[in-house]
C-alpha cells in the first residue's frame, strides 16, 4: 500500500477520496490548496499525489510543476471537473502520470491508483539498480586529474557529441565510458561495445551492419542494436584503414544501409571511442585516417597512468580490498601502512588493472588479517637480481652505467609490452631518443621482434 497526498479545494471531495483510499489500506494525507501541498511534499515522502486542477490562488498545473521540482520521481494523478482534452495533454506534458475527470468513477480510480503505485515501485527499483550500477562502476581517486575527469563526465554526459577517451591499458577507459552512459538521459537505452581488435575486414560488415539475405534480416548488427543509446568503439586504432572509412561514413551521417537492403537505418546513437595509442602518431605513421580522427576527437578525456597519480593508490587499495572481501564473503582484511607505501612505490605498467590483480592475489595468498610489506613480491625481481650481479662485477663506472641503463631499458620495454610510445612517455624522453638508445645497446625494435 502507498502513502498518498490528496490536494483539492473541496472538502467533500477530500472526504470521499480519503474514505475510499483508507478502506484500501493506503495512508492518506490531505490539504485544501497548493501552497500547503508544496510544503507537504517538501517535508514528506509520498508515493502518489491526487491533485485538483482548478484551485484558488495557485492552480493544479502550477502546483504540479513546483512539486516535481522538489521530487521529480513523484507520481501525480490530476483530477478536474472542468478539464478537457487539451488540459489533459498539457498536464501530461508537464509530468503528470494520469488524468481523471470529476466526479471520479471509484472503481476506475482504484485501478488508476493501483497502477500508479505499482509504476512508482518499479520506477524506484530501477533507480535503485541504476544507483547500484553507478556505485559498482564508480571512478576511484582523489587526484586533481581524476576530479577533472569526473567533472568532464558530468559536463559531457548529455552532449550529443562524439567522445574520445585516451589512456594506457588498464587505466579505466571502459569505466569512464560506462559512467558517461549511466549519468546521461540515455541511461535506460542500450550500451553496445564493439571490440575493434576483433573486427577484421571480413567480419566488420557482418558484426556492425548485420546480414540481409533473400529479402530477410538474418542478423541485426551491433550498430542497429545501439539505436537510441550508446555505441562504444573499444580501441578504435585497431581497425584497418578500410574499416575506418566505413565507420567515418556512419558517424558522419548517423545512419547506414545494409548490403542487399535499400532501407536506411537511422541510428540516433551517441558514439564513444577509446584508444591506448597516440592517434596523432598513428596518423603520421599512416595507420589512422586523419579525417576520422577529427570526427571522433570532439570531446576528449585523457586518463593519466597510475604512476602519475600515486595519491590515488591508497584509495584503490582500500576500495578493492573491501570489494574483494565482500564479493567472496571473506573476513575483512587490510594492508599495513608500510605495505601501502611499498605498493605506492611501484611503477604499475598495467595500471589499475595490475594493481587490482595484485591486491586480489595477496588477499587469497596471505592468511593473516593484515598484509605486511614483506608479503609483497616486487615486480621485476629478476631484474633486481641482475642489478645485484652487476654491483658485484669488476666494472668501471662507465661500464656499469651502460650495463645498468641497458637492463633498465629492457625492463621498461617488457613492462610496456614493447610499445615505443608508452615506453618513451614513461621514461619522459622523445621517441627518437629511445630509438637511439635501442640502437646503442643492440636492443631489437618491436618490428624486429619475432
Amino acid at each position: 500500500m502507498g502513502k498518498i497526498l490528496i490536494v483539492d479545494d473541496e472538502q467533500n471531495i477530500i472526504d470521499v477520496l480519503s474514505l475510499v483510499l483508507t478502506s484500501e489500506k493506503h495512508s492518506v494525507d490531505t490539504c485544501l490548496e497548493g501552497f500547503t501541498a508544496i510544503e507537504k511534499v517538501r517535508n514528506n515522502k509520498y508515493d502518489l499525489v491526487l491533485l485538483d486542477i482548478k484551485m484558488p490562488r495557485m492552480d493544479g498545473l502550477e502546483v504540479l510543476e513546483k512539486i516535481l521540482e522538489i521530487d521529480k520521481s513523484l507520481i501525480i494523478i490530476m483530477i478536474s471537473g472542468h478539464g478537457n482534452f487539451e488540459t489533459a495533454v498539457e498536464a501530461t506534458k508537464k509530468g503528470a502520470y494520469n488524468y481523471i475527470q470529476k466526479p471520479p468513477d471509484l472503481d476506475e480510480l482504484k485501478i488508476a491508483i493501483k497502477n500508479a503505485i505499482e509504476f512508482k515501485r518499479s520506477k524506484d527499483e530501477i533507480e535503485e539498480l541504476k544507483n547500484e550500477l553507478i556505485e559498482s562502476n564508480k571512478i576511484i581517486g582523489i587526484s586533481t586529474s581524476i576530479k577533472d575527469i569526473q567533472e568532464k563526465i558530468k559536463k559531457y554526459s548529455d552532449l550529443d557529441l562524439n567522445v574520445l577517451i585516451y589512456g594506457e591499458s588498464g587505466t579505466g577507459k571502459m569505466l569512464v565510458a560506462k559512467q558517461l552512459q549511466l549519468n546521461s538521459t540515455r541511461s535506460d537505452k542500450p550500451f553496445i561495445v564493439a571490440n575493434c581488435a576483433n573486427l577484421s575486414d571480413e567480419k566488420a560488415d557482418e558484426e556492425l551492419f548485420g546480414i540481409f539475405e533473400n529479402g530477410k534480416l538474418v542478423r541485426n548488427g551491433l550498430l542497429a542494436d545501439a539505436k537510441g543509446g550508446f555505441f562504444l568503439f573499444d580501441e578504435i586504432s585497431s581497425l584497418s584503414l578500410e574499416v575506418q572509412s566505413k565507420i567515418l561514413k556512419v558517424i558522419e551521417e548517423n545512419k547506414f544501409t545494409r548490403s542487399g537492403q535499400k532501407e536506411e537505418i537511422i541510428l540516433d546513437t551517441r558514439f564513444i571511442f577509446t584508444t591506448n595509442k597516440n592517434l596523432e602518431v598513428e596518423i603520421s605513421d599512416g595507420r589512422f585516417r586523419e579525417d576520422l580522427y577529427h570526427r571522433i576527437n570532439v570531446l576528449l578525456i585523457t586518463i593519466p597512468p597510475l604512476r602519475e597519480r600515486t595519491e590515488d593508490i591508497d584509495e584503490f587499495i582500500h576500495y578493492f580490498t573491501a570489494q574483494i572481501c565482500r564479493a567472496y564473503n571473506l573476513n575483512k582484511k587490510e594492508f599495513s601502512e608500510k605495505a601501502i607505501r611499498h605498493l605506492r612505490s611501484f611503477r604499475w605498467p598495467g595500471n589499475v588493472r595490475e594493481l587490482k590483480n595484485t591486491i586480489e592475489r595477496l588477499i587469497f595468498d596471505i592468511d593473516r588479517i593484515v598484509i605486511e610489506d614483506e608479503d609483497i613480491d616486487i615486480p621485476g625481481s629478476r631484474h633486481s637480481k641482475e642489478i645485484n650481479d652487476l654491483l658485484n662485477k669488476n666494472l668501471t663506472l662507465n661500464e656499469f652505467q651502460n650495463e645498468s641503463e641497458k637492463l633498465f631499458l629492457l625492463k621498461m620495454l617488457k613492462d610496456y609490452k614493447y610499445n615505443i610510445v608508452h615506453t618513451a612517455e614513461a621514461l619522459k624522453i622523445q621517441r627518437s631518443h629511445l630509438y637511439k638508445l635501442l640502437s646503442k645497446y643492440n636492443i631489437p625494435t618491436p618490428s624486429k621482434i619475432k
